[in-house]
């Protein structure tokens, strides 16, 4: 029981962590789009969308199974007193992340000019930079993941802050310069500045680790136990990498056929490019914002549990516990945001249209439910993955994502249907994730929670948004002085209907420990 309070203590400080740091990078990120977008329009973001969906799916190729195996393969080898193991587990994760990030940018730079004309966009010239983007970002993954494996998020959670301030400050320099000699040159002008940042974020965690690892003993090893390293690794890093693919991979295809398949619509191709822009670029990084709310719990929860789980505790606390926490804060969030959107829009996208603001709303109405059933799916893979099941992750994610992108396919070609395509996929997909997962789960990890819990959170919400939606419609004040008052009016009524939920979930009294 001690050893339960413990681990659910740890987590809560590592979720707080990473918390405020995914607040911070996510204002940072936001605050990035939105003069990025005033600078090169709603097509540039969509064409700067477009390269970033391809960006994305590369990086999870080169790092995104192999940081995730190595954070749990360190919490693993700490709980069973093998630590003699990680500096290993690291230069192995190292040596694989980074030669695959070399190897796929040497494939952008070579045909980047003709995924370019696949998609129908003029930006070829970002692509070049993933020569330079991919192994950074493997790096920086690995780094981290190694971090994590410790349960020390803070160096995660820095590097992640310096990371966004340095794309701020560079990206939009860059983007401005170069947006004054054409479209394209503003679009690569943002990625240099993504470049940068990731250098500098490379550097701190390289000092930070050589700082915390000058005095340990270089290990001596046989070419026996390199084998067995490696087979191990391999063994943990395979599913992972290849479920970790699936996602970034359909938006990957999204990004190659979404502005063909609504030029077949009816749309022009700068039209639906900026239809993409809009849904990724502007209403899609708003709502990625409750989404560090997901990523805290799952991040930090994951070597904990694995930890309970290795020492033949299942983690029930923890899992109950993080489950509640996600949906006390995701709900009112990601609803609150869709209750103000019209006043954020018209205060801060100043060239933004009427009829686009109008587009942007319906997009974060049905957004807002692709974002809570996507939460909801990375937190049961979270727990899968914690349970070692690897291939049943893969399997659930493959079906998911087949799904995804059929409907992103077919229904993006309707004109009836056009963009909302996108958010269709997502929502089946996450839909089918859940059930799946959970059904696996009900047998692995004997975890619930209360309906009536539930029902509180949702009337709450519910009344949140219908209160703060009246007082923005209603209200005669400026758009600024709006935003402001209703999240302070919506955090009040949301606080005052669920407030038996917050004290049992955060002051709940400890239980005596049974005989």
């Amino acid at each position: 029981m001690k050893v339960g309070v413990f681990m659910v203590s740890k987590f809560s400080s590592g979720a707080i962590v990473l918390l405020i740091s995914g607040i911070i990078c996510k204002l940072l990120g936001a605050f990035f789009r939105l003069p990025l977008t005033n600078m090169i329009g709603i097509e540039g973001i969509g064409i700067f969308q477009l390269v970033m969906s391809l960006y994305s799916f590369a990086l999870v190729l080169t790092s995104g199974g192999v940081a995730n195996s190595l954070s749990k393969l360190i919490s693993s080898a700490r709980a069973n007193g093998r630590v003699e193991k990680i500096s290993l587990y690291l230069k192995q994760a190292l040596l694989i992340s980074v030669g695959i990030g070399l190897g796929i940018g040497l494939i952008f730079l070579v045909f980047g000019r003709y995924i370019a004309l696949f998609q129908q966009i003029s930006s070829s010239l970002s692509y070049s930079l993933f020569i330079l983007l991919l192994p950074l970002g493997a790096l920086l993954a690995t780094l981290r993941g190694f971090f994590q494996g410790y349960e020390n998020m803070l160096p995660t959670a820095i590097s992640q802050v310096i990371e966004q301030v340095f794309k701020f400050a560079f990206g939009l320099l860059f983007a401005y310069y170069f947006s004054k000699i054409g479209l394209a040159q503003g679009v690569f002008g943002a990625f240099l500045g993504v470049t940068i940042s990731e250098v500098v974020s490379v550097l701190y965690l390289l000092i930070y680790y050589v700082a915390k690892n000058k005095d340990r003993k270089k290990e001596i090893y046989s070419k026996d136990f390199k084998r067995l390293v490696r087979k191990e690794f391999n063994h943990a890093n395979f599913p992972l990498l290849l479920s970790a693919s699936i996602l970034p991979l359909v938006n990957a295809f999204e990004g190659l056929i979404i502005v063909p398949r609504l030029i077949s619509a009816g749309f022009t191709s700068s039209v639906a490019t900026e239809l993409y822009g809009l849904q990724a670029g502007v209403v899609g990084a708003i709502l990625h914002f409750p989404l560090i709310i997901s990523f805290a719990v799952t991040t930090s929860l994951l070597p904990n549990l694995s930890y309970n789980i290795s020492k033949g505790n299942g983690g029930k606390l923890m899992i109950e516990k993080g489950l509640k926490i996600l949906l006390y804060f995701l709900l009112p969030t990601t609803f609150g945001i869709v209750a103000i959107i019209k006043p954020i829009l018209t205060v801060f996208y100043v060239n933004m249209t009427e009829a686009l603001i109008g587009i942007a709303f319906n997009l974060m109405f049905y957004g807002a439910f692709s974002t809570i059933f996507t939460a909801l799916m990375q937190y049961i893979i979270m727990l899968l993955q914690a349970n070692g099941q690897f291939n049943y992750i893969l399997v659930i994610t493959v079906i998911g994502g087949a799904v995804k992108a059929v409907l992103s396919f077919t229904l993006s070609a309707l004109s009836s249907i056009n963009i909302y395509a996108v958010l269709i996929g997502n929502i089946a997909m996450s839909t089918i994730v859940c059930l799946l997962g959970l059904i696996k789960l009900k047998n692995l990890a004997q975890f619930s929670l209360n309906l009536g819990e539930v029902c509180l959170l949702l009337f709450g919400t519910l009344l949140m948004y219908l209160g703060v939606y009246t007082f923005v419609e209603s209200s005669y004040y400026s758009p600024l002085v709006n935003v402001t008052i209703a999240v302070f009016l919506g955090m009040l009524i949301y606080f005052v209907i669920t407030i038996s939920f917050f004290l049992k979930l955060f002051y709940k009294k400890k239980v005596k420990k049974r005989v």
